[in-house]
């Protein structure tokens, strides 16, 4: 069989790989990347392949994929399937549109200013601003570009001239941002991990004691950057009086909300971020719980027209012309050139289920969150290791006290790796020193049964394991 050379007999060729796919794919398959490199062929070569060969890759990529849309992926931020979002993200990649003008993405253009419209609404910002990125990291890099803008906008032109900024995140804050201090050259010594509380929270005290200690060193504070739903527990850091702190030193107050944004979607649990208005800036992530394809995420702020001063620059020679379609051209606000319409598909997901249909699975989510703490705390065996606000659950399989941080560890690492094999994906992870398994609910067909038959067989795993028997 011939190479397909057009649209209809590469949809043709997808629906014969779709059809030809096991109803039910294993949630892990994968063995170890020297195993797979030894069953599998990725070499390319001069002479070009047979759509065969190709359609047999396909079935290769699928079978060793985790199957991310089943209710027994629990180990990333995100699960199931979004249907009008998968439809959308076809569309876009037929078009293979580009968003730096509106002249070559016309309608996603539109549909990228609505979603930014609602985002900002949700938020609190009345006349913001905003830019979809590839994803969380990227968001939270323009931020610190932002807010160094903000602080010294001479960098963009001269460099920093020996001066030292100094960023501020919480010491559970999401990994990007030692990447945005590398990347916008703050430099990782100048990252300040303030300290979380009890709650996994960022303390505002240390971060008041933080800035203070940096002003003495005689640097220059400029960025905070604090977290709604951190990645290990789904902690909420404190809005409204580290904006205090951040308006007494005049400082760029961002949010991560990459993960836990959404909750805005929910009136009955959208108190969790209170305050978002406060933010200068906040991220989002909309492959995340909105559960569009990987990668569509924003960038929002408060303050418009910042975006373009602090990320424009070159392109008007031949590509930004101006015309009477000069206001739409997004790309001034971007830091790429080529950037793909990623817009369609999460406006197509929001168009299809509504606001509301959001804020259902988010409610039915914090359900099976509840109901998942109740049998944890009413287990034996099961003990919880952090507060559980959002929805992502801490715990772990202790049998006894007996068994020392160490062991508990081990144990737990091990159960993880047997339930993988066994068909539930969950993942562990450390908290405060302690390590258990990481529970995410994301997948919005998830039911209270699907947490007893996960809880059940993280208690048979360990029990197997440990040589516990009840």
């Amino acid at each position: 069989m011939s190479q397909p050379s057009s649209v209809k007999q590469s949809l043709a060729l997808l629906q014969q790989i779709i059809e030809q796919a096991p109803a039910k794919r294993a949630v892990a398959g994968a063995p170890s990347a020297a195993e797979l490199q030894k069953l599998l062929d990725v070499s390319l070569h001069t002479q070009g392949a047979d759509s065969e060969q190709l359609i047999s890759a396909a079935k290769a990529y699928l079978d060793y994929n985790p199957d991310v849309s089943q209710v027994a992926f629990f180990k990333l931020l995100y699960s199931g399937l979004n249907a009008p979002a998968l439809l959308g993200d076809w569309v876009t990649s037929l078009s293979n549109a580009t968003m730096h003008t509106y002249q070559v993405s016309p309608v996603a253009t539109l549909m990228e200013l609505e979603l930014i419209k609602q985002w900002n609404s949700l938020i609190g910002f009345k006349q913001g601003d905003g830019v979809m990125v590839s994803g969380g990291s990227q968001a939270n890099l323009i931020a610190m570009l932002l807010a160094r803008h903000n602080c010294c906008p001479d960098i963009k032109t001269k460099g920093l001239q020996g001066q030292t900024l100094v960023a501020f995140v919480s010491d559970q804050a999401h990994y990007s941002s030692l990447k945005a201090a590398n990347v916008l050259g703050i430099g990782s010594d100048n990252l300040i991990a303030v300290s979380s509380d009890d709650q996994g929270r960022l303390d505002p005290n240390c971060l008041e004691a933080e800035i203070e200690a940096a002003l003495a060193r005689g640097h220059t504070p400029f960025f905070i950057a604090l977290t709604a739903g951190t990645t290990v527990i789904g902690a909420y850091d404190p809005i409204e009086p580290c904006s205090v702190i951040a308006k007494k030193h005049d400082l760029w107050l961002h949010v991560d909300g990459a993960w836990g944004a959404p909750i805005l979607f929910s009136e009955k649990h959208r108190h969790l971020l209170a305050h978002s208005e406060l933010a200068d800036s906040v991220t989002w992530d909309a492959h995340k719980l909105m559960n569009v394809p990987v990668t569509a995420a924003v960038i929002l702020v408060k303050q418009a027209g910042l975006l373009r001063q602090a990320c424009s620059g070159g392109g008007g020679d031949y590509l930004f012309h101006s015309d009477e379609n000069e206001a739409y051209n997004l790309g001034q606000r971007s830091i790429q050139c080529g950037r793909r319409a990623d817009a369609l598909k999460v406006w197509m997901s929001w168009k299809a289920v509504g606001s509301q249909g959001f804020a259902a699975k988010i409610d039915n989510l914090f359900d099976c969150k509840a109901h998942c703490i109740k049998q944890i705390e009413s287990s034996p065996k099961l003990q919880m290791l952090a507060p559980a606000v959002y929805l992502n659950v801490l715990f772990r399989y202790q049998p006894n006290s007996e068994l020392n941080e160490q062991q508990l560890t081990k144990l737990n690492v091990a159960i993880c790796k047997k339930l993988k094999a066994q068909g539930t994906y969950i993942d562990y992870a450390q908290y405060k020193g302690r390590t258990g398994i990481r529970l995410i609910l994301a997948n919005s067909l998830c039911q209270p049964a699907d947490i007893d038959d996960m809880l059940q067989a993280c208690i048979s795993a360990g029990n197997e394991i440990s040589g516990f028997e009840m």
